[in-house]
């Protein structure tokens, strides 16, 4: 399991940077400002995890993290504007559901990718700094 640890958080980033560019290619729903910045911190990601998964390179993590929790950050503003402010007017495409019959919008999705992405690349470092391997 060591050796395929960091193909989870790429896989999250691959699954959220595919699923980003169908909704906005092909379902031609145009991301906001707020989007757009955490699509800058993802995209880089799939590219960076990708290389370290494959060359096992655990030190990226100290790279990777600050990014991930900064596009967290970003993240919880954005659904905290749109939930609780009711700041719908800068973001007309993000208050859509993806799922009809569920509440289920594009910045909560946004919010729960960057949550587990977190958690897992805090869980891998946390496990390797304490066996010494980073």
């Amino acid at each position: 399991m060591k050796r395929f640890e960091l193909f989870i958080p790429w896989l999250i980033v691959c699954i959220a940077t595919v699923a980003s560019l169908f909704f906005s290619e092909v379902k031609h729903k145009e991301p906001c400002t707020l989007c757009w910045y955490q699509r800058v911190i993802i995209f880089p990601l799939a590219l960076i995890l990708g290389i370290a998964a494959f060359r096992n390179a655990y030190r990226i993590l100290f790279y990777v993290l600050p990014l991930s929790l900064i596009g967290l950050g970003i993240s919880v503003y954005h659904v905290v504007m749109i939930y609780f402010f009711s700041q719908t007017s800068f973001c007309p495409a993000c208050t859509l559901t993806v799922i009809s019959p569920n509440p289920l919008t594009f910045p909560l999705l946004s919010l729960g990718g960057f949550f587990i992405l977190n958690f897992f690349l805090i869980w891998i470092a946390i496990k390797h700094h304490r066996s010494k391997k980073l």
